[in-house]
């Protein structure tokens, strides 16, 4: 199955389909995915980066630095905030 790049994804929070919650379950699901995910991958193998891509090690960083975010936006929309 090929996955639908990130920014080419378009999500609509309309009444007929709310994905929100599943977004939200699927994001606080994430550390434990990876930590299944990681356990049989050779620890040497976690920085090899193919074909100018990143590496995983890449990849679980970055979703480290986005946790914070998403959260503060979560907080933003139980908030009502307009602006997000």
């Amino acid at each position: 199955m090929q996955q639908i790049k990130w920014f080419d994804r378009k999500f609509t929070f309309s009444d007929k389909q709310n994905i929100f919650p599943s977004i939200i379950e699927r994001l606080r699901g994430t550390p434990v995915r990876l930590i299944d995910k990681l356990s049989g991958i050779d620890k040497a193998k976690v920085n090899v980066s193919m074909e100018g891509s990143w590496s995983i090690a890449e990849n679980v960083g970055h979703l480290i630095d986005l946790e914070p975010l998403w959260q503060a936006r979560f907080d933003d929309i139980l908030n009502c905030k307009k602006i997000l």
